[in-house]
């Protein structure tokens, strides 16, 4: 954790921020391995000052969205925020359908496997997507760090500095609502093929990039909503159904951004978004620990708990006595959450008289 938290603070420039991206990705709802939260921030902390100090690199925003910040906020912002949150949710969940279908698309032609036996017609089949798109779209290309900026100020295609030619096969510019629209849409488009094709890149700042075409397409239908905060909250709540980094992405766009007024109104959005997406798992990796209450789960249809990973009875020493068994604190992942399985944790006492947790698991 701490190894994860100095480089995602290093990564970000913003030492909380990374810090807690580390934190909230291993897991599904929030920070689940907080006990050592706070040697992981310290660790992220110093990371970024090392990095920065040997790189020569100042520790500041990055993104000037508007020649205005935002000065202050109030509720109807932070409503504003939450139903953005909304919105990003749902256009999270178009985002997965898309990105499942695409990687069955490449099982189904025997290009994903571990052994990369078939990696060139992989990587061809990926690259032969979103090059095309990007020679229509020059603003899809690339991982879209300087696009969130991009986007946001509408700038036209004469400032962006990685195509030639700059105004690609048709002049297309990132100005009205369905460019804006048809932009996001593409982004995400090529994310899928990029990830499937085995390209590094990732979700984050590509994602963070699609949101902001969306915040600005939407600024087009609600022109009292500021632009900066449409285009944060829009990605903040598309990388949150995604990431499941609720708070890591907010802290991490507003700091970015130069714009710590927002952080209200993006926080509801990324809340609003993780709370909406509880149910969909995009991250395979992401498990939930068994020593943690998760009724909230309960809440919806055929997810009443989660499959115990190893199966069978497993007991874990309290965490007061600081001893676990070899294996670590047993976690579940939520591959077959539908199946209803009930993990019920309770306590007994052993034979020298403390206490530990067993976990018993009942169909």
């Amino acid at each position: 954790l701490m190894g994860m938290a100095g480089a995602l603070a290093a990564f970000f420039g913003c030492p909380l921020g990374g810090s807690l991206f580390a934190l909230e990705v291993n897991s599904r709802f929030g920070v689940e391995y907080f006990e050592h939260m706070i040697e992981a921030i310290f660790c992220g902390e110093v990371t970024l000052c090392v990095f920065r100090s040997l790189s020569r690199l100042p520790i500041k925003p990055i993104w000037t969205l508007s020649e205005t910040k935002i000065a202050e906020t109030n509720p109807l912002h932070i409503l504003m925020g939450a139903m953005i949150g909304l919105l990003g949710a749902f256009v999270a969940y178009l985002f997965a359908t898309l990105h499942y279908s695409v990687m069955a698309v490449f099982a189904k032609c025997n290009l994903v496997g571990d052994d990369n036996k078939n990696i060139i017609p992989r990587v061809f089949l990926g690259s032969l997507v979103f090059i095309v798109i990007g020679m229509f779209i020059p603003q899809t290309l690339f991982w879209g760090e300087e696009m969130v900026e991009n986007f946001a100020t509408l700038a036209p295609y004469s400032e962006i500095p990685w195509a030639w030619p700059k105004h690609g096969l048709i002049g297309f510019e990132n100005v009205g609502f369905w460019n804006c629209l048809l932009a996001g849409f593409a982004k995400l488009v090529c994310i899928s093929f990029t990830v499937a094709a085995g390209f590094r890149g990732g979700f984050i700042f590509p994602l963070f990039a699609a949101g902001s075409a969306f915040g600005r397409a939407l600024v087009y239908i609600c022109p009292f909503i500021p632009p900066q905060m449409a285009c944060l909250c829009f990605a903040a709540g598309l990388n949150v159904a995604i990431t499941r980094t609720s708070l890591a992405s907010t802290l991490i766009l507003c700091y970015l951004s130069g714009e710590p007024n927002a952080i209200s109104a993006v926080l509801a959005s990324s809340l609003v978004s993780l709370f909406a997406t509880s149910y969909m798992k995009f991250i395979k990796t992401q498990i939930v620990r068994s020593d943690i209450d998760h009724g909230l789960y309960r809440f919806f249809p055929n997810q009443q708990a989660q499959r115990e990973r190893n199966h069978g009875d497993q007991e874990l020493v309290n965490p007061a006595t600081g001893t676990y068994p070899a294996q670590g604190v047993v976690s579940y992942d939520l591959d077959d959450i539908e199946n209803g399985v009930n993990i019920m944790v309770k306590e007994e006492p052993s034979e020298d008289g403390e206490e530990k947790k067993v976990v018993s698991v009942e169909k």
